[in-house]
């Protein structure tokens, strides 16, 4: 049911949009950005509840936050890069965009780097 009434949203600001757009292009911008935080507050609702169901299931099994803590946090980054290069890409701006695609990649790996840490003491604790 929450995925019909999100794409409903969508649907319904995106006619509306395309109907404005002509005649009052102001408005229909609104449009789609109200629509779009909407949809967005909503996916984030449901995100944090799904985080913390996960984060219950995990300390369940024992497995330590270290472990699975810099995956989200990357997860976290490459969905705010995403949506910063395609508003940056909207507004007409792809070479902005690019750069913040490079920064979110490099952003992403430095929230990895304690995974890959605890990764390289593992090996080196086999093969001792």
């Amino acid at each position: 049911m929450e995925l019909g009434l999100l794409c409903g949203i969508v649907l319904a600001a995106l006619t509306l949009s395309l109907v404005l757009k002509k005649d009052a292009p102001v408005i229909a911008f609104l449009l789609v950005l109200t629509a779009g935080v909407i949809l967005l507050l909503r996916v984030f609702s449901a995100a944090g509840s799904a985080a913390q169901r996960f984060s219950g299931l995990l300390a369940e099994c024992g497995l330590e936050s270290a472990l699975y803590l810099p995956v989200c946090r990357a997860v976290g980054v490459a969905v705010v890069v995403r949506i910063a290069a395609a508003l940056c890409r909207d507004a007409g701006q792809s070479a902005l965009a690019a750069k913040v695609e490079i920064a979110g990649a490099v952003l992403a790996l430095s929230v990895c780097l304690p995974l890959l840490t605890q990764v390289l003491d593992l090996i080196t604790g086999w093969a001792i």
